[in-house]
This record gives structure tokens, C-alpha cells and sequence, in this order.
């Protein structure tokens, strides 16, 4: 196993993300425009970045550039 090997962690074996959206919420989003998403997207970026460690950045772009 390679110091930056993707594996699940112990303490979330079992576990999962859940998240509802409603035919509302949908219907909102189309009606953002393509920069609005964009500049989401991009704040939520620097926003991941700016909390990870060096080596979870290492993981994440390993991820990244990965085929599944």
C-alpha cells in the first residue's frame, strides 16, 4: 500500500450521504445562469482547497486523474 493509497476510512464504514432535492429546488437552479454556477462552483473550490491538508490534496488529485 502506497503512502497516498485511496481507501475508506474505518470509522465511516457503513455510513453514507444522503440529500433530497425537491422538483422545486431544480426548477430554481434552472433558472441560474451558467456564470452563476460557475462562480459557485469556483468559491466552493477554494473553499475544499483552503481546508485540505497537502496530503489530502495529494489523494484528491490523485482521485481526480484517476479512470474508474
Amino acid at each position: 500500500m502506497s503512502k497516498y493509497e485511496v481507501v475508506p476510512k474505518l470509522e465511516n464504514a457503513d455510513k453514507g450521504f444522503h440529500y433530497t432535492v425537491t422538483d422545486e429546488q431544480i426548477i430554481e437552479h434552472q433558472k441560474r445562469s451558467l456564470k452563476d454556477i460557475f462562480d459557485w462552483l469556483e468559491k466552493t473550490n477554494k473553499f475544499v482547497y483552503s481546508i485540505q491538508t497537502p496530503e489530502e490534496r495529494i489523494i484528491a488529485r490523485k482521485i481526480k486523474n484517476s479512470t474508474l
